[in-house]
C-alpha cells in the first residue's frame, strides 16, 4: 500500500513538473464571475507585452473605472458619492511578470505563485501580509470538457487557488470574494461573450414593436417648464435572411404610427424599411458597448448622434432567458463630459460634471438587439428621445408580451414611393426621378442607420444629387412626401 501512495504521489508530482503552467496567455481573454451565477463580471487579458529576458516577460493587463460610493463631496466633488476611480487594476492587479515558471503579480495586493512547486512545498504567496502558499494536490481533470491537470493551492488564510494547466487560474478566492472562470476567448471555451452580429441575430418570422417617445422640456407663455411626451410606435417583421461572412440582411415589413407632430425632431432611429443590414465593423462603431469589457469607461452611448457624448461603464448581466446582455452604467448628466486631468481631487479618482444625474439608459440582449436607449434629439438639448422593445416574438415563442396597440388609428403599413434612381451604382452624382412630383425630403444613410447625407425639393420630376462626398460602399436612400417613405440600396464605387 506504502508504495502504491508513493507512486501515487510521483504521478501527481510529474503532473506539476512535466508541464508548463501558462497562467495568462496573451492571446487570450478571460471571463470571470464574482457571484457563482453565468454573470460575466470581469475580463482579464493583456494589453501589452514587453520582453525582460531570455524567458522572463511582462504583461500588462486591462484596467477598470468603478464609482466611488464612499468618495465624500468635501474633496471636491458636486455630492457624496458622485466620483469615479479610473485604471483601476482588477483582482489580478494591473501586471503581471513571469520568470521562467515563476509568476508575479502586482496591484493593491502583490503575490506570487509557483506553477511548478511540488505537492507539500510551500512559499511565500505575499510577503507583505505574510500569506504562506502550499500546493495541496494535483490530478488529471476535464476543463470545459478538454483534458487538463488542476493543482490546488492552499493559502495559510484559509483561501484557495485552483489552477488548470490549459487556461490558467480557474479560481481566485480573497475572503469572502470568489472569483470563477466561465470560459476563455481565444481558446473558445466555456462562457463567452456574443459577436457583436449576434446582438441582432432575427429570423424569419420574428416581430419586433419598438416604443419611441419624444420628450421636450419647455414652458408655456407665462408658465413654469414642464415635459412634454408624444409616443409613437413601429412594428419590424424579419420576411428575409442573407448571411454573409461579416455581415447580415434582412428583408423587412415595417408598419408604423406616428401622431401629427412630434416633439422636437422625429428621431433618428435606423427603421428597417425594406432592408436592415447589420455588418459588424458598422455594428461596433455605432453600438461600441457590445464590443467593451465590463468596467471599461466609453465616451458616448449612441453614436448615430455622435456630437453628444454622455460617458458611461460598461457592464454585463444575464436576462431572463439566460443570454448576455450589456448595459450602461451612465456617468454625468446631460451634454457634459465625466472627468479632465484638472478635475482630479486624489490620485486616480475625479468627480462626476454636473450633479452626477444618470442621463442616458443603455441595454443590449443578445438575440434581442437594442432593448432600450435614451439619447438627445439632434443638436435640441431640451428633447430626449426614448427608444424601447416593448414587445418581441422570436422563433414563435413571445420573449417580451407585445402592447395592446389600436393599429387602426394612426398606423399606416409602410408604402414604396413610387420613384427611381440611377445610375446605380455611381460614384459622383445620382439622378432620382419621381412618377408624382411632390414635396419631399431625402435622406441617405450608411448601414448601421447614421446619417451621410440630407436635402429636400419640391414639384420636380427629376432631380440630381451630388454623393461625390461619399466613401465607397452600400447605402439606403430613403424618400419621405405625402405618400408615404420608401427606401432603395445605392451602392457607391469607384
Amino acid at each position: 500500500m506504502r508504495k502504491l501512495l508513493l507512486l501515487c504521489s510521483a504521478l501527481s508530482c510529474g503532473l506539476l513538473s512535466a508541464q508548463n503552467w501558462a497562467l495568462i496567455n496573451p492571446d487570450y481573454k478571460y471571463n470571470y464571475s464574482n457571484d457563482g451565477t453565468d454573470t460575466i463580471s470581469n475580463q482579464i487579458f493583456v494589453t501589452q507585452v514587453d520582453t525582460l529576458g531570455v524567458d522572463s516577460f511582462r504583461y500588462e493587463l486591462n484596467r477598470i473605472a468603478v464609482v466611488c460610493d464612499t468618495c465624500a463631496a468635501s474633496l471636491g466633488g458636486p455630492c457624496n458619492g458622485c466620483f469615479v476611480r479610473v485604471d483601476q487594476p482588477q483582482f489580478l492587479g494591473y501586471e503581471c511578470i513571469r520568470s521562467g515558471t515563476d509568476w508575479f503579480f502586482n496591484g493593491v495586493d502583490t503575490f506570487f505563485i509557483r506553477t511548478n512547486a511540488s505537492i507539500g512545498s510551500s512559499w511565500a504567496y505575499d510577503e507583505t501580509a505574510g500569506t504562506i502558499a502550499t500546493v495541496d494536490t494535483a490530478w488529471a481533470a476535464l476543463s470545459f470538457s478538454v483534458p487538463d491537470t488542476l493543482s490546488r493551492i492552499l493559502l495559510s488564510t484559509g483561501d484557495t487557488l485552483l489552477l488548470s494547466r490549459s487556461f490558467g487560474i480557474l479560481r481566485f478566492d480573497k475572503g469572502a470574494s470568489r472569483l470563477e472562470l466561465l470560459g476563455v476567448h481565444g481558446a473558445n471555451v466555456g462562457r463567452l461573450f456574443p459577436d457583436p452580429l449576434d446582438y441582432f441575430n432575427f429570423h424569419i418570422g420574428d416581430q419586433l414593436t419598438y416604443s419611441i417617445k419624444s420628450v421636450e422640456i419647455y414652458a408655456d407663455p407665462g408658465g413654469p417648464a414642464f415635459p412634454h411626451q408624444v409616443q409613437c410606435y413601429w412594428l419590424a417583421i424579419i420576411t428575409g435572411r442573407t448571411d454573409a461572412p461579416d455581415s447580415t440582411t434582412y428583408t423587412t415589413s415595417l408598419a408604423y404610427t406616428y401622431p401629427g407632430s412630434f416633439a422636437g425632431d422625429r428621431p433618428d432611429w435606423p427603421m428597417p424599411i425594406g432592408q436592415w443590414t447589420f455588418n459588424r465593423a458598422n455594428v461596433i462603431s455605432a453600438h461600441p458597448i457590445l464590443a467593451a469589457y465590463p468596467g471599461q469607461i466609453l465616451d458616448h452611448s449612441i453614436s448615430w448622434n455622435s456630437w453628444y457624448s454622455n460617458p458611461y461603464i460598461a457592464k454585463s448581466g444575464i436576462n431572463s432567458n439566460g443570454r448576455i446582455t450589456m448595459y450602461a452604467q451612465p456617468l454625468g448628466n446631460s451634454t457634459n463630459i465625466l472627468f479632465n486631468s484638472s478635475a482630479e481631487v486624489i490620485p486616480g479618482v475625479y468627480p462626476f460634471v454636473g450633479n452626477g444625474v444618470a442621463f442616458a439608459q443603455l441595454k443590449y440582449d443578445e438575440d434581442l438587439g437594442v432593448r432600450n436607449v435614451q439619447y438627445l434629439a439632434s443638436n435640441l438639448a431640451n428633447v430626449e428621445i426614448d427608444v424601447e422593445l416593448v414587445g418581441a416574438i422570436i422563433d414563435g415563442d413571445t420573449v417580451i408580451q407585445p402592447p395592446v396597440i389600436n393599429w387602426s388609428v394612426g398606423m399606416e403599413e409602410q408604402a414604396q414611393n413610387a420613384f427611381q434612381i440611377f445610375p446605380n451604382p455611381t460614384s459622383d452624382q445620382v439622378v432620382i426621378q419621381f412618377e408624382h412630383p411632390e414635396t419631399s425630403t431625402w435622406k441617405i444613410l450608411d448601414l448601421s442607420g447614421r446619417l451621410a447625407l440630407k436635402g429636400k425639393w419640391a414639384s420636380d420630376m427629376q432631380d440630381v444629387i451630388d454623393v461625390s462626398s461619399l466613401q465607397t460602399g452600400t447605402y439606403l436612400f430613403e424618400l419621405t412626401s405625402l405618400n408615404g417613405r420608401g427606401t432603395r440600396q445605392l451602392v457607391i464605387a469607384r
